[in-house]
């Protein structure tokens, strides 16, 4: 769990670019090339290459793009993580979640889709050497029954 008043390893390595203070507020686009705490207002989408942390008293009118993305406010807009999405209990989010690791704490409120990104291996039929490719396709029934089904033929 996310300790929200001390620093983290990412701030303690001087890693975090950016804060906005709970009494901020920006309206815009916001970019940054680090880390980005935002503990104060924001209307607009935020993309950071490294983090993107909402503390609980951040609220965000926008999508957020980020490797990673921890939130203990208020979203309302998509969030979209190369890496993991964490949601912790005092979120409250209204958009779809796209990352390839996703967490959500008990008492997170969570409306919208997700979707989990896994790289994908692209599934290919065995060819064997002289064997011809149009060989009629084996499938089974729902009875667990063989049949053969003959390829379909094009032009």
């Amino acid at each position: 769990m996310a300790k929200w008043g001390k620093l983290t390893a990412d701030t303690a390595a001087g890693d975090m670019s950016t804060l906005l203070g709970k009494d901020a507020e920006v309206v815009g686009t916001v970019r940054t090339q680090g880390s980005v705490r935002i503990d104060g207002k924001v209307t607009g989408d935020l993309h950071s290459v490294k983090m993107i942390t909402v503390g609980a008293t951040g609220v965000i009118d926008g999508d957020l793009h980020a490797e990673s993305i921890i939130v203990a406010g208020r979203v309302k807009g998509s969030l979209h993580a190369k890496g993991k999405i964490q949601l912790e209990a005092t979120a409250d989010v209204d958009g779809d979640l796209s990352a390839s690791r996703l967490s959500i704490q008990e008492g997170a409120k969570f409306r919208g889709r997700s979707s989990m990104d896994e790289p994908r291996v692209p599934m290919s039929r065995p060819t064997i050497a002289g064997v011809p490719s149009n060989l009629p396709k084996v499938e089974t029934d729902t009875n667990g029954g063989l049949h053969a089904k003959q390829p379909e033929k094009i032009g």
